[in-house]
């Protein structure tokens, strides 16, 4: 019965959490380059699977990067706009759960055809890292493949009406 109480509970707090970044969204002014539109979502964290959720309710969808000049923009974000600290890491719909060491984008489909890695990444520690986060490791900014079931900040994208 416990179990229950505290799903039910878990349930309702990240509802309400839904609901007012969902407001928040509406109100705030995203990122633009080139032809999408970004929302940072630097206050909740979620695992992979609830990041990508949460893009979705919002009508979006958890970031893709398609070129090395959108990294740079992205990174540039990072550095500053939120507060990236060492240790911090950041979702992107990168994941290699279809076929091991074979990263392809989520939200799209397509490969990941950049090479950003942080040194010795990907290394799929522990044998079930599968999705792509930036991490600042010690204050060097990169790809790296981490649990899908950590919790991070994220990134939404949308097409730039």
């Amino acid at each position: 019965m416990s179990r229950i109480c505290v799903v039910l509970v878990l349930f309702i707090v990240c509802t309400q959490a839904l609901s007012l970044a969902e407001s928040r969204h509406k109100r705030q002014v995203t990122n633009q380059f080139r032809n999408k539109n970004y929302y940072v979502e630097s206050l909740i964290k979620a695992n992979f699977y609830n990041a990508f959720l949460f893009c979705q309710r919002l009508g979006m969808r958890l970031l893709t990067i398609d070129n090395n000049e959108e990294y740079d923009y992205i990174l540039n974000i990072l550095r500053t706009q939120i507060q990236f600290k060492p240790g911090s890491k950041l979702w992107t719909s990168g994941t290699d759960l279809a076929q091991e060491g074979t990263f392809h984008w989520m939200s799209t489909g397509f490969p990941v055809l950049i090479n950003k890695w942080l040194p010795k990444q990907p290394d799929n520690g522990s044998g079930n890292e599968n999705c792509i986060c930036f991490w600042n490791n010690r204050g060097t900014i990169g790809f790296n493949d981490e649990q899908c079931t950590d919790v991070a900040n994220f990134i939404c994208e949308s097409p730039k009406l």
